[in-house]
Order: C-alpha cells, then sequence, then structure tokens
C-alpha cells in the first residue's frame, strides 16, 4: 500500500538523501589511491590493461562479468591507469547507492527511506568495498536499485519504472555470476513473506491457504497478463544489455559491416558463456570447504562491520512481524534476503573473504532502515509528551550507534585500511607502507635504461624473460596448457605486475647470484624464504633492504623483500 506524502515531505526527504550522497561520495573517493592493490584488483586491473592492448575481450570465469573489463577500460583510456581509478567506477556506485533508498519511498516512512540511505553510506562493510575493485558492491547496488524500479512500477502501474528497472537489473547480471543468486533469494523470500500473509489472515487449515494461494497466483499471473507488452519488451532489454556484454570483442563491433556474424557472436554470448560458466564455477573443487568456517568468518566481519546495522535489523524486523497491525511485506522481505545472502553464501563461495558479506549488508538495510525509524519515533512522541527521559534514551541510542559505526569505518577504511588486526580485509591484501617504494620504482622507470626490476629466486622466477617481453595468456579453464590467466610466477608476483605495467618498467628474473650482481639493477625484489645469503652481498653495494608482508598471516615463501640501490635514482 503506497504511503501518503505531501510535496514538502518529499522535497526533504529528496534533500537529505543528496545531502547523504554527497557525503558517501567525498568518503570514498578520498585518498581513495592510497591503499596498495589487493592482489585480486591487481589481477584483474591487469588482465583489463591487457585486453586493452589486445583490443579483444572474451569471457574468463575466473575474471568474473564483464562489467569491469570493459568500463573499466574506459576508465583507463580517458584518465589512465592507476589504484585510484581502478576504483572509482565502484567508488561512485556506492556512492550514489543511498540516492537507491528514495525508490522504497511508497513503503517506507520519511526516516526510514533517510535511515536506509544513512546505513548505505556509512556502514563500514559497504564504505570499504566501495573503495574496493570487485564486483560484489556492484552487484548488490544494482540488484538493490532494480528491486526498487520493480517496486515503483507496482505501486504506480507505470510501465517506464520496468524499463528503468530493467536495466541495473542486466547490469547486475554482467558483474558477476552469483548474480544468479539474487532471483534465488527473492523467490524464497516471497514465499516467506506470503506464508506469513496467510497466518495473518488467519488461514489455519489446508483448504484455505491453497484456496488463498491459487487466488493470490491467479491475480498475478492476470496482472502479468495485462502488462505483457512490457514485460516482454522489458526481458528484451535485459538480454539486450547482457549479450552486449558477453559478447567476444572485436566481432560484436564487426556485427554492422558483417551481419552475418550475429549468430556466432549471440551464441558465444549466450551458449558459449554458460559453458565457460558451468566449467569453472560447477568444478567439485571449487567450493570444497568448511561451511562452518566460511559462515563464523561472515559472522564475524558482520559483527566487526554491521553491528548497529544488525542490530537495527532485527528490532525493525520484529516489530514489522508482530508489532503492527498491517505489516509492510517489504520490510520481512529485505530481511530474509539479507538471511538467505548470509547463510547461504558459505555454501557457494570459494574463499572467505569480507566481501561477501555485502550481499548480505544491502538488503538488511531496510529493517535497519525501520529499526532506527522506530526509535526516532520513539524519542519523537516523548518530546511531544514532555517525557524527557524516553527522549534521552532515543537520543543516546542514536548517537552510540552513530558513532560506533563512524568510528569502526575510519578505522578500517583510512586508519587501519591494509594492514593486519582488520577483520574486513581479505588475507590476499599486502600490508606495510608499500607505496613510497613503488613510487620510486616508477620514477626509476622513466629514467633508468637497462633492466628496472629483477626478481630473485625460485618463487618470482620466470624461464627466459632476459630474452622476451612475458605475455598473459587467459586461457579456457579446461584447456590443459591453462596458466590461470598469467605467466610463470605472475600470480606469486602480485600485485607488482599490475604497478609495473603502468610504468613500463623493464622487469626480469633470475635464480643465479651471479647474474644478479653482474647486472646491479637498481631494483631487486626477492622473497623472504628465497634470500639466501642476498642481503649481504646487495648491502655491500650499496642497497637498501625494505619488507612488505604479501599476505595478512605468515605464508611460504615469506614476505616481499624489495633491495633498493642507494643511487637508483640518482
Amino acid at each position: 500500500m503506497p504511503r501518503p506524502r505531501d510535496d514538502s515531505s518529499r522535497t526533504r526527504v529528496a534533500v537529505a538523501l543528496l545531502a547523504v550522497a554527497a557525503l558517501a561520495l567525498v568518503a570514498r573517493v578520498w585518498a581513495l589511491g592510497w591503499r596498495v592493490a589487493h592482489q585480486d584488483e591487481a589481477r584483474v586491473a591487469h588482465w583489463v590493461l591487457n585486453y586493452m592492448e589486445l583490443g579483444g575481450w572474451e569471457y574468463r570465469a575466473i575474471i568474473h562479468g564483464p562489467f569491469l573489463p570493459h568500463v573499466n577500460g574506459v576508465v583507463f583510456s580517458v584518465l589512465g591507469p592507476s589504484d585510484f581509478t581502478m576504483r572509482l567506477v565502484v567508488a561512485v556506485v556506492g556512492g550514489l547507492l543511498p540516492l537507491a533508498a528514495w525508490l522504497y519511498r511508497d513503503y517506507l516512512s520519511d526516516a526510514e527511506v533517510v535511515a536506509v540511505g544513512a546505513f548505505f553510506a556509512l556502514n563500514p562493510v559497504l564504505l570499504y568495498y566501495s573503495r574496493f575493485m570487485r564486483n560484489d558492491l556492484l552487484l548488490a547496488a544494482f540488484m538493490f536499485a532494480a528491486l526498487g524500479f520493480f517496486l515503483r512500477a507496482l505501486s504506480t502501474g507505470k510501465a517506464r519504472y520496468l524499463y528503468l528497472g530493467a536495466l541495473p537489473f542486466a547490469l547486475a547480471f554482467t558483474t558477476k555470476e552469483n548474480s544468479l543468486l539474487y532471483p534465488v533469494c527473492w523467490l524464497g523470500a516471497l514465499v516467506l513473506v506470503f506464508d506469513g500473509r496467510l497466518v495473518l489472515a488467519g488461514a489455519s487449515d489446508d483448504a484455505t491457504r491453497l484456496g488463498t494461494a491459487r487466488d493470490r497466483l491467479r491475480e498475478a499471473l492476470r496482472a502479468a497478463w495485462r502488462y505483457k507488452l512490457h514485460l516482454s519488451l522489458a526481458a528484451l532489454e535485459t538480454a539486450v544489455v547482457v549479450v552486449a556484454f558477453y559478447a567476444p570483442k572485436p566481432e560484436f563491433y564487426r556485427i554492422p559491416q558483417n551481419p552475418g556474424l550475429l549468430p556466432e557472436v549471440v551464441g558465444a554470448a549466450t551458449l558459449g558463456t554458460f559453458e565457460e560458466f558451468t566449467k569453472r564455477w560447477t568444478a567439485t573443487d571449487t567450493h570444497a570447504h568448511s561451511y562452518i568456517e566460511f559462515l563464523k568468518h561472515d559472522l564475524t566481519v558482520l559483527s566487526v562491520g554491521a553491528a548497529a546495522l544488525v542490530a537495527f535489523a532485527l528490532l525493525g524486523f520484529f516489530y514489522e512481524r508482530y508489532g503492527r497491525e498491517r505489516p509492510r511485506a517489504i520490510v520481512p522481505f529485505c530481511f530474509y534476503w539479507g538471511v538467505f545472502s548470509l547463510f547461504g553464501y558459505p555454501a557457494v563461495t570459494d574463499i572467505t573473504a569480507g566481501w561477501t558479506a555485502v550481499n548480505a549488508v544491502v538488503p538488511l538495510a531496510v529493517p535497519a532502515g525501520v529499526g532506527v525509524g522506530l526509535v526516532f519515533e520513539y524519542g519523537r512522541s516523548a518530546v511531544a509528551t514532555g517525557n524527557l527521559a524516553r527522549a534521552r534514551v532515543a537520543v543516546v541510542v542514536l548517537l552510540v550507534a552513530t558513532a560506533g559505526t563512524g568510528a569502526v569505518a575510519a578505522q578500517t577504511s583510512y586508519v587501519n585500511a591494509q594492514g593486519p588486526g582488520n577483520p574486513l580485509i581479505q588475507y590476499a591484501q599486502s600490508s606495510g607502507n608499500m607505496q613510497p617504494t613503488l613510487n620510486e620504482i616508477e620514477e626509476i622507470s622513466a629514467e633508468h635504461d637497462g633492466v628496472d626490476v629483477m626478481f630473485y629466486g625460485d618463487s618470482f622466477y620466470a624461464p627466459n624473460d632476459f630474452d622476451r617481453d612475458l605475455q598473459l595468456q587467459i586461457d579456457d579453464y579446461d584447456d590443459p596448457n591453462d596458466v590461470g590467466g598469467g605467466y610463470q610466477s605472475w600470480f606469486d608476483r602480485l600485485p607488482l605486475p599490475w604497478y609495473f605495467e603502468q610504468y613500463d618498467t623493464n622487469v626480469s628474473s633470475t635464480l643465479q647470484t651471479e647474474t644478479l650482481l653482474e647486472h646491479e639493477p637498481p631494483v631487486v625484489v626477492v622473497a623472504e624464504g628465497d634470500e639466501d645469503n642476498l642481503e649481504a652481498d646487495l648491502t655491500e653495494r650499496g642497497y637498501d633492504r625494505r619488507v612488505f608482508p604479501r599476505y595478512q598471516f605468515a605464508q611460504d615463501p615469506g614476505p616481499l623483500v624489495f633491495y633498493v640501490s642507494e643511487n637508483a635514482t640518482l
């Protein structure tokens, strides 16, 4: 049931959301390039540069969807590649996400709409992963916006919202394969909401339940039939966007000159994509892990990065379910959606990562907004009746929640965005202050002739890289010669190849100390476990030793060790 709202109220809410979105954008863009690239960021960003150089693209499941390769390819072409620009698109989408709360205004009060937007802006998990080049935030944001447009179509009866919603819905499917799980979560949430409505309606016996369900299904089918043209066109819009993104390039761009390519390109974008997806993500070894351990990790992330949001979500859900005479379906729907995501993703993901929590945090923001609205109304009614004690309680609850959320957000996204002790960080994030050393290497690469950086030791060695430039090879998953997207030791060297590609660094490697000492490169990179007697040899020759943890925990062959010649930048 749409909620009545006058023009002045609508304006106040819109202005408040715009202010919240402006704050969110500033929080995401400020110092966006400061954190050294996570290995996952560096891997995909380097692949994007490779696609740009080759002028071609083809779906590979290990990279996930085509959205970031295509969009960041444009960003890199215009603004140049950097840690800032590779994260910019995700940061902007995350910063604009609070505006999507406006789409739910027919079902939420003014205070609840603003509260949902505030959670999107300030939640530590969403803030951290809005400053991270991955698809999870994009997927959740696109799906939340799509659902909002679909709800607007339902509440207003205007077909234009179907077409508006079809675009973010389609874009969601271009980000990551687990987009397929969102409709599943929605369907499950709808079933539970409908079952709850039957209980509240007093449908106690099976015959009554079956009859009520049959009546509701008939109503839905009749409505779908009335809007069959618009639904068909919206589905076509979704398909066109998905095919355009997944189609192999440059073949897709050649269709106007050679229409005969259309069947092959569409087949590659649909059946070819599905085949590649199933080979990669249905393999049994992909999901071989402990469900309990993965769930414990995700719960830890939520306990640190979304404690206030979860508490308010529980309050909002239980009040809506048991405290209102006419519960609104959207509140339990989003709660169930978030709960399904929380308990479902540990079963289907292949690694533990804080970004998984994004899929639960976004939908839980709606019942959390209802919880905040409940406390706000409690305080406002207390003021109206002169009960200052109750008003103080409401103020304290909201202030403590806001201050606690802000403190955690500042600590995890700015103060300690890449070091140990931050539970939001995925383990493949390098720590330590590596940026000044990378800046030196950039300067060396611009001014030095010959080998700029030499890797030493078994961990980072690639055969024959003295004689040739190593090329990335993003092969098929079932190719027996598949090297996983790189070259020998490329994965072990991450995140450095992303930086060296930007700097046009002349890179080589060796297993021989004699070769290293003969060439005396300005920079030597070695794993701590492979150093042998290298420290004594290089420090005697004026090299400065610098150590940076490559992972968040100890792992062979140890941290990255840089030896930088004292005369390197002279």
